[in-house]
């Protein structure tokens, strides 16, 4: 009897344990296969999130020139983003997991919509890429791309949602089933009790992983909210902030019928400074600036940097016009003389201004966008006038911006179409009137406005980038005159063409004049290349590595307009420039000025002293 007794309980006792190891197994494998399946699902979710969040921070960055950033970098973040969220519906793997496809239709509909909405996403990039002129703050493409990647935000948070439920239900599901197979195992002993005690520990462990990945997705959403509307270098609100305040704002004073003044601030040569000192220091302005602009305004006025060195101001709630023209012009005066103290970075004193647009709703625009894009017309108008002091917008200014858009228009057709003319005016030899060279003067064959000198067409030239390639144009025609008068037997000399910064700053400069020179059997010393003073020490130590190249090769380098801009002995001694071009306001006072007089005469042994030649501007005018 007590064999079979024990024969039964040893038989209970397997059956038990079997049971047991049974159900144990089966909570393991169960918990196991929610965290493999889930986790991967969840970091899916939040990486197609991140990665186009950082595809939208880092196009806008490059759009507005703050940044170094690759373009390649923006496609690489979209394509990894989608690459997540076609895992969620196909599944995939990569070095973070396996990822295994989602079952709820509702689930799978919503990443299709995200998908689309990245498609919509990078199409519009491409575009607004590919046509920097037409995406400026404010534009019609700029508002859709906002547009979408707010759509896209909205979706990509839906499925977070939606995943998180749908993980929450299977885990009550799981804790329920663990709760009820626990109860019956406990009655089995000490045994079963220490069983389910380590499959207890195993499952803690299981939802701490799960509430450990929650917590990291919350702490994503927080960070990719404060990238979405904030600048991480000054802490201001960031261009897509700034947009939704100042929409705000004119929608406000549209129904109280009141005001509303914009600020432009864009902080003169900063880039020369950034350049100089570096970008940790370029940055530590920046905070600086923004903190002072700060000090200057109301708690409730909104301050932005919206890209750059260009920050924004909104000053809303203003009476009427008179009041608000007022109001912004003492705010424009007070932050020119904030940002004209000294910044103190290390124990380093550096000195800046800004130039500041001011545009005023509703009378010099009645939407936001143009509201903001008018005061960028007027910031560049102080810019141009006087750096350092502020601007108000006006219909001039309006249609001076239109004359200027059409003349870029004017300019693209102009390059295809070759309107582009070369002039020579000849350089005389005073001792014995002979012709010694000639300078060449480009000048536009207009279909409309006959023909226009540069003064007419250059600072837009330089503005939409054109320069480069009249550059290009005038240096091609110059070395064709040259071999057409030695193959018709005249002597030449030099030809003196003077080219801009832009073209100068390229790299590959050197070779592009060599080839030039070979391809029409031009030697170098017939070559005579200008640059204003200003130009040279834009990049001052390219430059003069660039002009001992030059000059090793047998190219004369000119410097124009020689006592006009910044006229120093240090840089005449640094940069091996052979000829000074002395500026026609003091050939034309020459004989009206002792002082002038003096100054030429200064000029002449100066050139002498360091062996350079001397060229006067402007002796064959009256």
């Amino acid at each position: 009897m007590r064999t079979r007794r024990i024969g039964h309980l040893s038989a209970s006792f397997i059956i038990v344990i079997s049971i047991s190891l049974g159900i144990v197994g089966y909570l393991v494998m169960t918990g196991e296969q929610m965290v493999s399946r889930h986790t991967p699902q969840i970091d899916a979710a939040m990486e197609i999130k991140v990665n186009a969040t950082l595809a939208h921070l880092w196009f806008e960055e490059i759009i507005s020139g703050d940044r170094y950033e690759q373009i390649d970098d923006v496609w690489s973040y979209l394509d990894e983003s989608d690459w997540y969220a076609r895992a969620l519906l196909e599944g995939g793997k990569n070095d973070e997991g396996t990822f295994v496809p989602l079952n709820s239709i509702n689930m799978r509909r919503q990443i299709e919509s995200v998908r689309v909405s990245l498609s919509k996403f990078r199409t519009i990039a491409e575009q607004r890429f590919s046509n920097y002129e037409a995406s400026l703050p404010g534009s019609g493409i700029d508002q859709e791309f906002d547009r979408i990647f707010a759509g896209f935000i909205d979706q990509a948070d839906q499925v977070e949602t939606l995943l998180q439920e749908s993980i929450a239900l299977e885990l009550s599901k799981f804790k329920q089933t663990a709760v009820f197979l626990t109860t019956i195992l406990a009655a089995t002993g000490v045994v079963l009790a220490i069983i389910l005690y380590r499959l207890e520990m195993q499952r803690e462990q299981h939802l701490h992983k799960i509430e450990q990945t929650s917590k990291k997705i919350e702490a994503q959403n927080t960070k990719l909210d404060y990238l979405a509307y904030f600048d991480t270098v000054s802490g201001l609100p960031n261009r897509s902030l700034f947009t939704d305040r100042l929409d705000q704002a004119v929608g406000h004073a549209r129904r109280k019928s009141n005001c509303v003044a914009v600020l432009f601030i864009d902080l003169d040569r900063f880039k020369n400074v950034n350049d100089r000192l570096g970008h940790a220091r370029g940055d530590e302005i920046l905070k600086l600036t923004a903190k002072r602009l700060k000090q200057c305004l109301r708690s409730d006025d909104t301050v932005a940097r919206i890209g750059g060195d260009e920050f924004t101001v909104i000053l809303a709630d203003l009476d009427d016009h008179k009041k608000a023209a007022t109001a912004a012009g003492s705010v424009a005066e007070h932050i020119s003389l904030e940002l004209a103290k000294p910044f103190d970075i290390g124990g380093l004193k550096v000195d800046l201004s800004a130039s500041i647009g001011i545009a005023i709703y509703p009378i010099d625009a009645s939407e936001a966008d143009a509201l903001l894009i008018n005061s960028d017309h007027a910031m560049y108008e102080a810019k141009q006038n006087n750096r350092g002091s502020f601007c108000f917008f006006s219909r001039e200014i309006e249609n001076r911006v239109t004359q200027e858009l059409q003349i870029g228009h004017d300019l693209h057709n102009a390059i295809k179409e070759n309107q582009f003319t070369v002039h020579y005016q000849p350089q005389y030899e005073l001792q014995n009137d002979s012709i010694v060279g000639f300078e060449a003067l480009v000048r536009w064959e207009h279909p409309k406005q006959g023909l226009l000198a540069p003064v007419s067409f250059m600072r837009v030239a330089e503005d939409t980038g054109l320069i480069e390639e009249i550059d290009l144009y005038v240096l091609n025609s110059i070395c064709r005159q040259q071999q057409e008068w030695k193959q018709q037997g005249l002597p030449a000399g030099k030809i003196a063409v003077n080219f801009s910064a832009a073209l100068f700053s390229r790299k590959d400069i050197t070779n592009i004049i060599a080839s030039h020179l070979a391809e029409y059997c031009v030697s170098n010393h017939e070559l005579e290349i200008e640059i204003t003073e200003s130009a040279m020490l834009k990049e001052m130590n390219h430059t003069q590595q660039l002009f001992e190249k030059l000059t090793n090769i047998g190219i004369s380098i000119a410097i124009d307009d020689f006592g006009t801009g910044y006229s120093s002995m240090s840089y005449l001694q640094n940069f091996s420039a052979t000829v000074l071009k002395i500026d026609r306001s003091f050939v034309h006072d020459i004989d009206k000025s002792r002082s002038t007089q003096a100054i030429m005469l200064s000029m002449l042994e100066l050139a002498r002293n360091l062996n350079m030649e001397v060229v006067a501007e402007g002796v064959e005018t009256p």
